[in-house]
């Protein structure tokens, strides 16, 4: 049995969903995850979904440690752990304390997220647990994957990890599900995708539109929901505040297999990405592609040609690129960007590499 642990049912849901129905004829997956609204589309997947009790809107949910120290300790010695995101990760180290290891582990880090911020409270956070997690990490993991080489380096410094490392980018992306575009609007219509997070560059985009507040060739979107779980998240209070003051379309969460199409430029200023999803599915999709230098982004948007990177989050410079649209536009080529996403980042592509992985330990 392989057991899938996140911290997020969302996680389980949107990121990994189709992988594990492409595995399910070679393996058992059970689901362990607590469960929110997204219990009975797991079940379409997962052997078993296993509800695990935790409060993710905690720093650090105590209960929720021991909850899941009491679901590891009836794993087998042939079962195989695999978590996902640099939480769930600490929150199994630290569940795993005084349990005797009997499974293989290994985990998907799909990006640094908060503990890497920069903020004061993130430095003090990742300073307290970094003796922990250097004592533990070597013991309880046999293999971190990353999606990204930068995630990789900066978080074997930070915890001196010594086994088995691996580059695995993306998680799978189901191109069949997808609707292409075939044109452009007239009035072009560009958009923001994310969790409404600070740390997503969901200010940075609000400034942007203000810059472009008089310039009649655009509509502004934001599609996307408040994630109450997460310190980082906007407020239902700054977001009716910024709806009226700003002109701007608030679509709320979209479905952006069958909706993503009917746009024109995405925009991305998120402060850091493990490797972007969303911008794959919108390079996919045919979508011009505007998005902060960083890593888990520069590296899609050079391989598939979809867009352009702007250096520091500069407000100016995403401007300027707007204003150059027709220019960006006219040098998509959709051909390459679709044959490459296939090739690589598919769900058959990621599949075929975890079985791969999965077949050292199984």
């Amino acid at each position: 049995m392989i057991y899938y642990i996140a911290h997020w049912d969302w996680i389980l849901k949107n990121s990994r969903f189709d992988i594990v129905k492409d595995l399910k004829d070679e393996f058992k997956i059970t689901g362990i995850t607590p469960v929110e609204n997204k219990h009975f589309f797991l079940e379409e997947s997962y052997s078993e979904v296993i509800n695990w009790n935790y409060r993710r809107e905690k720093v650090l949910d105590i209960k929720g440690v021991i909850n899941l120290r009491k679901i590891i300790k009836n794993c087998k010695t042939k079962d195989l752990i695999h978590l996902f995101t640099l939480k769930s990760l600490i929150i199994f180290l630290l569940s795993s304390i005084f349990i005797n290891k009997k499974t293989s582990v290994m985990a998907s880090i799909t990006g640094l997220g908060f503990l890497f911020a920069n903020t004061n409270f993130a430095l003090l956070l990742k300073t307290i647990l970094r003796p922990f997690i250097r004592y533990k990490i070597n013991k309880n993991i046999d293999v971190l994957i990353f999606q990204n080489k930068s995630n990789l380096d900066e978080f074997i410094s930070y915890s001196q990890f010594s086994n088995k490392t691996l580059l695995l980018e993306g998680s799978g992306l189901n191109t069949e599900a997808l609707k292409t575009k075939d044109s452009f609007n007239q009035k072009l219509k560009v958009i923001f995708v994310s969790r409404l997070l600070k740390e997503k560059g969901f200010y940075e985009f609000i400034e942007i539109i203000n810059k472009k507040a008089n310039d009649d060739r655009y509509e502004f979107y934001i599609a996307g929901s408040i994630d109450e779980g997460n310190k980082s998240s906007i407020s239902i209070v700054d977001l009716k505040n910024i709806l009226k003051k700003t002109n701007v379309t608030y679509l709320g969460e979209i479905k952006t297999d069958s909706e993503l199409y009917k746009y024109d430029i995405l925009i991305s200023p998120s402060h850091h990405e493990g490797f972007s999803r969303i911008i794959l599915e919108a390079g996919y999709v045919g979508l011009l592609c505007l998005a902060n230098n960083i890593p888990g982004i520069k590296n899609i948007i050079e391989v598939l040609q979809c867009g352009k990177v702007i250096d520091n989050n500069n407000i100016e410079q995403f401007v300027k690129e707007l204003d150059n649209c027709e220019e960006n536009i006219s040098r998509l080529n959709y051909t390459h960007t679709r044959e490459t996403v296939k090739q690589n980042y598919s769900v058959s592509a990621i599949a075929k590499k975890m079985k791969e992985i999965y077949d050292e330990f199984i």
